[in-house]
């Protein structure tokens, strides 16, 4: 009976050391056993630090010490693998750890930043690496379309984007924003209340409706 009892404490203790302390899932990865390396893509429920981010990899690391090269990949919640990526940690060998988009101060920067004139609607755009919020204003009798950019790698210390747009009202009820561009895009307004981002190929980006 002793035996039998020791057998499950270090069955548990076991166990207990395997279990990761960071909150993350596994939804993809791909490994080439040719080339020894391993593609991963990770999923978390919110921003992290570089050190967390550094523990996760090493973790990930302990389980695939038979690879030479693993590419880990990280998204946040409701963002997809297939327009970036919001941080990295790739061993090629040696670790090297990037977050791309926002961190968690920027973030909340972003989410508190004021904007002026009467805002009309809002909507957020989770972009891995340009997070932002879109706010459509009238001032000074006219319509903008204001863009509050997180701080980030690719757009440096962020801040506001301002365009003015033009209503071109459509035949099926929607409504069409068009602005000055060399890239034939604007902004629509989805029946579900979105915002959607097009150009002449169409849409490339849809912004959340901030309820």
């Amino acid at each position: 009976m002793k035996k039998i009892i020791q057998i499950l404490f270090l069955t548990l203790l076991i166990s207990c050391s395997n279990k990761s302390n960071y909150n993350y899932t596994i939804i993809n990865e791909d490994t080439d056993r040719a080339f020894n390396k391993t593609r991963i893509e990770i999923q978390l429920k919110e921003e992290i630090s570089e050190v967390d981010l550094k523990n996760i990899a090493l973790e990930i690391k302990d389980s695939r010490d038979d690879f030479d090269k693993i590419w880990i990949f990280y998204f946040l919640p409701n963002q997809e693998p297939g327009n970036g990526a919001w941080a990295t940690t790739h061993f090629k060998p040696e670790l090297n750890v990037k977050i791309l988009g926002a961190t968690k101060e920027a973030s909340v920067k972003m989410n508190t930043s004021k904007v002026t004139g009467e805002i009309l609607h809002s909507w957020f755009e989770n972009d891995p690496m340009l997070p932002n919020k879109k706010y459509l204003v009238k001032e000074n009798d006219k319509l903008y379309m204001k863009s509050i950019y997180a701080k980030s790698k690719l757009v440096g210390d962020g801040g506001e984007m301002k365009e003015e747009v033009f209503i071109n009202k459509l035949k099926n009820g929607t409504t069409r924003f068009d602005y000055k561009n060399n890239h034939g895009e604007y902004y629509l307004i989805e029946k579900n209340g979105n915002l959607g981002l097009y150009d002449d190929s169409g849409k490339f980006m849809e912004a959340e409706k901030i309820k």
